[in-house]
C-alpha cells in the first residue's frame, strides 16, 4: 500500500483531484486541490509529508482518523490547523492539562504542520498547569536519584531533562556573573553599572512568567526579547500600574543587550542543561521610534539647551556653589560624572602653557586650565577658563580646603558630590541642584523651561558647532576622534588644542550677558529670601522711587510687614 509521487493531472473540469493514502476501511483517500496547478503543487507536497509523518507515527500506511482531518485542511490549502477540544478530555483528571499536552504531542508528531490550539485561554490554562506539574516531576525524579545514590552532575543529565525556572536561573545570573564582574576592586562594593544591571534582572523577573527552563526554546526566547524590543510602557511611581511612557529606545538598548547575555551564560553554564536554541541570532532585535520621536527627528532642532538669557536668568538666582557649578559646567562641557570627580590636581590657575609653541597659540601666566580624562572613556580633554570661572573655581578650592577634601564639590560634611560607590545613582546630587535653582527661577518666571542638568554641558559643544566646526564641539566633548573622516588620524597626529584654546577666549564674549547678572561679589552668600527675586526688585525699586508701603504692598502682593523688611535690609 506504498504511495509514490506522481505528476497532477487535471479531471476534464480542470480540477486537480489525486488520490493518496488509504483510510481504515480500505478504501483510497481522494483530495481535492483546485484549478491552480502550481497551488494543486504546493498543497501535494505538503499532503505527501504529512502521509510521511502520518505513517511514522501510526507505523501503519493508513490516513488515522486525526491525521485525515488535517490532511482536509491542508487539501483546502490552510496554513494554520486548529486542534479541537474533545469529548474524550473531558474524561482526564484535567481537561485543561489534558488538552496543551495533546497539542504539544501532535506537534511532534506532524512537525510539518502549525498546529494551534481551537480554544487559545483554556491552551494557556493547561500550559500553567502543566508547568506545575512538570516542575514537581523533575523535583521528584531527582529526589529518587538521589536516594538511590544515582544522581550525576546536572551536565550529565539527559538532553531532554532540563532543570530549573527562569527567575532561578535569572537569580543565579545575578550572583555568578553580575556580582562578580562589577565590583570595586579589593571589595565586594557593587559599581553603578552592576546596581542598574540588577535593576534590569529585577524588571525581568517583574514582566515574565517563572516558566520552566526546558519550554525556554526558540519561540518563548523570541518573545522575551521582543517584549523590550517593543519597549513596554514604564511602571508609574504613583499607581504602581505599568501604565507609564514607551521605555526610552536606550533602555530597551541595555535591556535587549542584557538578555542577549543571560542566555549566553545560561546556554554556557553546567548548572540547568539548557541549551541556546537554533535560530536564536536570527531573532529580530530591532528597536522602534513612536510617531512623536519620528516627528521630532524630522525638526532642525533635536537637542534644546538653554539659550544665552536662561542662562543669565539662572545666574541671577543661583547661589555661590548652584554659581560654580553653573560655570564651570558651560565652560568646560561638563556633566555630573565629570564635575564630581574633579580635584585640585585637575586645576592649574595662572599657569603658562608649556606647549603652548608646539600647539601654537598664545599664552601667558594668566591662563588657566582644567585637565582630565574623561572617567569611561580615558579620553584626555583640556579648557582654557574663563575669568569668571576662574574666580569661582578659587572659591570652591577655597572652601573645599576648609572641608578638607580634594574634590571640587563636597558637601559641607565631606561627602562628596558624586558618590559612585556608596549610591545607586550618583548625579542625584547635581540634578537636585540643578533643579532647585530652576524651581526658584520659575517662582518668578512660572513659563521657564524645566530642562535635565546633562543639556548644560551640551551648551558650549552646541554653540562651538554652529559657530566654528565639529571638530572643535568634540574637543569641548573630549570625544576620542575629533574627525570622523579618518580615525587613525589621532595616532599620527596632534589634537587642535592650540586652536581650541583661541576660539575658548572669543567663545566668552557669546555668553557675555550671563556674567553680567552675578551680584558684585558672586562668592558671597545672599541671605535667606522669603520673596522671589523678580517681586523682591519691584519691591525695592518702588522704595527707592518713594511709593508708600501699603501702595507697594497692594501693587507686589506682599504683606505691608514684608515691605518693611525689604525697607530695612536695602543698603545704604
Amino acid at each position: 500500500m506504498a504511495v509514490r509521487k506522481r505528476a497532477l493531472k487535471p479531471d476534464p473540469q480542470g480540477r486537480y483531484r489525486p488520490y493518496l493514502g488509504y483510510r481504515v476501511d480500505g478504501k483510497q483517500q481522494r483530495f481535492n486541490l483546485g484549478t491552480d496547478k502550481v497551488e494543486a503543487e504546493r498543497r501535494m507536497n505538503r499532503l505527501y509529508e504529512l502521509w510521511q509523518e502520518n505513517v511514522a507515527a501510526n507505523r501503519e500506511e493508513v490516513w488515522s482518523p486525526l491525521a485525515l482531518s488535517f490532511a482536509k485542511e491542508v487539501a483546502k490549502g490552510n496554513r494554520k490547523i486548529e486542534y479541537p477540544f474533545l469529548r474524550h478530555f473531558l474524561e482526564a483528571d484535567d481537561p485543561a492539562a489534558e488538552y496543551a499536552q495533546m497539542v504539544h504531542v501532535e506537534r511532534q508528531r506532524f512537525p510539518s504542520l502549525d498546529i494551534i490550539p481551537a480554544d487559545p485561554d483554556l491552551y494557556a490554562i493547561g500550559i500553567d498547569r502543566n508547568e506545575h506539574l512538570v516542575a514537581s516531576e523533575v523535583q521528584h525524579l531527582q529526589e529518587r536519584l538521589a536516594e538511590l545514590g544515582a544522581l550525576a552532575p546536572k551536565n550529565k543529565l539527559p538532553d531532554k531533562l532540563v532543570t530549573g525556572k527562569l527567575h532561578e536561573a535569572l537569580d543565579a545570573y545575578a550572583e555568578d556573573d553580575v556580582k562578580s564582574h562589577n565590583v570595586w576592586p579589593g571589595s565586594n562594593r557593587l559599581k553603578q553599572s552592576g546596581h542598574r544591571r540588577l535593576e534590569m534582572i529585577e524588571r525581568f523577573k517583574e514582566r515574565h512568567r517563572d516558566v520552566l527552563l526546558s519550554m525556554l526554546g526558540y519561540d518563548a526566547c523570541k518573545e522575551v526579547i521582543r517584549f523590550w524590543c517593543r519597549r513596554p510602557p514604564t511602571k508609574n511611581r504613583k499607581t504602581g500600574q505599568f501604565d507609564g511612557p514607551p521605555m526610552a529606545i536606550s533602555s530597551a538598548r541595555h535591556h535587549r543587550k542584557e538578555l542577549d547575555r543571560f542566555f549566553r551564560w545560561l546556554d554556557a553554564t553546567e548548572r540547568f542543561g539548557w541549551v541556546l536554541p537554533r535560530g536564536f541570532n536570527q531573532i529580530d532585535r530591532s528597536i522602534g521610534e513612536t510617531e512623536d520621536e519620528f516627528s521630532r527627528r524630522l525638526s532642525v532642532i533635536q537637542n534644546e539647551t538653554y539659550g544665552v538669557d536662561e542662562l543669565a536668568a539662572l545666574n541671577r538666582h543661583a547661589t555661590p556653589l548652584e554659581r560654580l557649578v553653573l560655570y564651570v559646567g558651560l565652560n568646560c562641557g561638563m556633566g555630573a560624572a565629570e564635575l564630581g570627580r574633579l580635584r585640585r590636581s585637575d586645576i592649574l590657575l595662572f599657569y603658562k602653557h608649556e606647549f603652548a609653541d608646539a600647539l601654537t597659540f598664545a599664552s601667558t601666566d594668566q591662563d588657566s586650565f582644567i585637565r582630565y580624562l574623561r572617567p569611561k572613556t580615558k579620553v584626555f580633554g583640556e579648557w582654557l577658563l574663563w575669568p569668571e570661572t576662574v574666580q569661582m573655581v578659587q572659591w570652591g578650592l577655597e572652601r573645599a580646603q576648609g572641608i578638607g577634601s580634594d574634590l571640587l564639590f563636597v558637601s559641607e560634611s565631606g561627602q562628596p558630590w558624586y558618590n559612585e560607590r556608596h549610591n545607586k545613582n550618583p548625579q542625584a546630587k547635581f540634578t537636585n541642584v540643578f533643579n532647585r535653582l530652576i524651581a526658584r527661577v520659575m517662582k518668578s518666571d512660572p513659563h521657564f523651561r524645566r530642562l535635565a542638568f546633562g543639556t548644560l554641558r551640551d551648551t558650549l559643544p552646541n554653540i562651538l558647532r554652529s559657530r566654528h566646526s565639529s571638530e572643535m564641539a568634540s574637543l569641548c566633548l573630549a570625544h576620542g576622534s575629533t574627525f570622523r573622516g579618518d580615525k587613525l588620524i589621532d595616532c599620527y597626529t596632534n589634537k587642535p588644542f592650540g586652536r581650541f584654546h583661541e576660539i575658548m577666549r572669543v567663545a566668552r564674549d557669546y555668553v557675555a550677558a550671563v556674567f553680567e547678572e552675578a551680584p558684585s561679589d558672586p562668592a558671597v552668600s545672599p541671605g535667606k529670601q522669603y520673596l522671589p527675586l523678580k517681586t523682591r526688585e519691584k519691591v525695592r525699586s518702588m522704595l527707592a522711587a518713594g511709593d508708600r508701603v501699603a501702595k507697594i504692598a497692594q501693587d507686589c502682593g506682599v504683606s505691608q510687614m514684608t515691605v518693611y523688611r525689604e525697607q530695612k535690609n536695602l543698603p545704604e
